[in-house]
């Protein structure tokens, strides 16, 4: 795309010629309880982009890095339209917040190095005490300027750099180029009309790729009103993202699957007496295994506000894709599907009787990439077999930021015979009746309310927590619990811990407080109870079908006097 503009740029500098007073994106707010919102026209934003692009492109060179360490917001918008203005690379990040993330985000920035952080104003100061590698630190500003800088045009370096939720010993920037991003956008907004023409309304977090492609970039595209609030806001009162679609008559929202429930649970019929749901004509729903129940569950509940069932359009995707790679049709209900759970634990597809196997969601049709299924060797599978699924298409990025030996494993697959490279996904997944179905992973990968977790990452938090465990037998493993996924660690006891309620008290708060999840369940067990291979791994499948059957020998000590 070198020469051109990128293409997200050039549309939010057409919609600011065209329409310098539409509302391009609103803020929403809760001081002391109360509703409050803060917007920007496309005038206004394509303004405040292009300033702080030119003091961008004055303090780097094109292919210097740019950290986003802003909260949540319009200075975030900025940010990240800016960097594709400036033609720089952008890195979506998160603030620096005391101890909260804090390894993660040392770990992201010392990886990325970027020579200049993008800040809210008034954070410079705690985001310099921090000691991250953050380079020079620039506040970001919106206010009114009757300045208007034009996009510069995109260079071959990457758009930005999307840092999956994964290790936070080795994090990795899947790099996005400006045509990875067009392609992306285009897809989405081809195989859903509807946010082409009326407003969309989330919470997903700007720094997960599901909330800067589909949240952010994609509504600027299309040139329709965005309204957002913070996550944070949505967990303390879920019914917060409910009324702003009702109240800004929201066509498109998203939520992983965790949030529908969270959702159903946690709203009150009180307080969904004024809901208006009616416009309602997408709920993008992926980044974590899909649960029919939760669906159901939910039409059921807010039905009686205006909800149809048919709004519920299930998607796959990944950050290696930029997002998008299949995802179901608007304006139908989600296809689901029940299947023999034994065939699929040995690679076969076969349908069931309902209420005698596992339930599973369709994840709709490719959205404008090609995808296979393939056996251990790469070679595609026949019909009715699971396989693990490759993507091949314009959206596909290249590779990892100056991880070649992880670019080459995860980018450059190949099926003998053949020398296309397709993305190795890792997920195991089947098609039936044109619909691809996801059936697990094939890595140890834990997904739990949205976000990837490495199990090696928790086993060595747990071990660290511990002196007690023996070193080298600490497993971790999500099990399925029909509406959501649930972390369990298993560790053996390497000498007696005295109180294991204690013990097991304490691994719990380590990683919570490292990962952001709590264990539902730490089981402490005798020498030799975790499986290995002959080399010496960890055998997590096999320690979760022992955990699943309760065969593991629990070790229950008599609490200290």
């Amino acid at each position: 795309m070198n020469g051109s503009v990128d293409a997200l740029a050039a549309a939010v500098a057409k919609w600011a010629a065209a329409r310098p007073d539409a509302p391009a994106f609103t803020a929403l707010s809760y001081p002391a309880g109360e509703c409050r919102s803060h917007s920007l026209t496309f005038g206004g934003l394509h303004s405040a982009a292009g300033v702080l692009a030119a003091k961008i492109s004055a303090d780097t060179d094109p292919d210097d890095r740019v950290a986003i360490l802003c909260d949540h917001g319009l200075n975030y918008v900025t940010a990240f339209l800016a960097c594709l203005y400036a033609a720089r690379v952008a890195v979506p990040l998160f603030p620096v917040q005391g101890n909260r993330n804090a390894d993660r985000l040392a770990a992201v920035l010392d990886d990325a190095r970027p020579t200049l952080s993008l800040v809210d104003p008034g954070s410079e100061i705690r985001t310099a005490s921090g000691e991250f590698e953050t380079g020079k630190i620039l506040p970001v500003s919106i206010a009114p300027t009757d300045t208007a800088i034009p996009p510069q045009p995109a260079t071959d370096c990457p758009a930005y750099l999307q840092y999956t939720s994964g290790s936070t010993k080795t994090p990795a920037g899947v790099e996005v180029s400006h045509d990875n991003l067009a392609a992306a956008l285009d897809q989405l907004r081809t195989g859903m009309p509807v946010v082409n023409h009326k407003p969309v309304v989330t919470w997903l977090p700007f720094f997960h790729d599901m909330g800067l492609v589909f949240a952010l970039s994609l509504p600027l595209y299309t040139g329709v009103h965005a309204v957002t609030l913070p996550p944070a806001e949505f967990a303390k009162r879920p019914i917060r993202w409910l009324r702003a679609c009702g109240d800004y008559r929201a066509g498109a929202t998203a939520s992983p699957n965790f949030g529908l429930a969270h959702a159903i649970s946690s709203t009150t019929p009180t307080e969904r007496a004024e809901l208006d749901l009616s416009e309602l004509e997408l709920v993008l729903n992926g980044a974590e295994p899909i649960r029919p129940e939760v669906l159901t569950t939910f039409t059921n509940t807010f039905s009686p506000y205006g909800f149809r069932h048919t709004a519920h359009t299930a998607g796959y995707g990944l950050a290696e894709a930029t997002l998008p790679v299949a995802f179901g049709t608007p304006d139908q209900p989600p296809a689901t599907a029940e299947f023999d759970r034994t065939a699929l634990a040995d690679g076969r597809v076969l349908r069931t009787e309902p209420g005698t196997g596992i339930r599973l969601v369709g994840c709709g049709t490719p959205a404008g990439q090609h995808i296979r299924l393939v056996d251990h060797s790469g070679t595609p599978v026949a019909a009715n077999e699971v396989g693990e699924v490759w993507v091949r298409g314009p959206n596909v990025c290249a590779g990892y930021f100056r991880k070649p030996h992880e670019t080459v494993e995860t980018f450059g697959a190949n099926s003998p015979g053949e020398h296309e490279s397709w993305l190795r996904t890792g997920d195991l997944g089947f098609l039936h009746e044109g619909q691809l179905y996801i059936a697990g992973r094939r890595t140890d990968m834990i997904v739990i309310a949205g976000r990837n977790h490495y199990p090696a990452d928790i086993e060595s938090t747990a071990a660290d927590s511990a002196p007690e465990l023996r070193p080298g037998h600490v497993t971790a493993f999500g099990v399925d619990e029909g509406t959501h996924e649930a972390l369990i660690v298993i560790a053996e006891l390497d000498e007696s811990p005295g109180d294991t309620t204690e013990l097991a008290r304490r691994i719990r708060a380590a990683v919570a407080t490292a990962h952001d999840i709590a264990p539902a369940e730490v089981v402490l067990v005798a020498r030799g109870q975790i499986p290995k291979t002959s080399s010496g791994k960890l055998r997590r499948g096999e320690c979760r079908i022992r955990y699943r059957r309760d065969e593991l020998l629990r070790v229950d000590v008599v609490p200290r006097v």
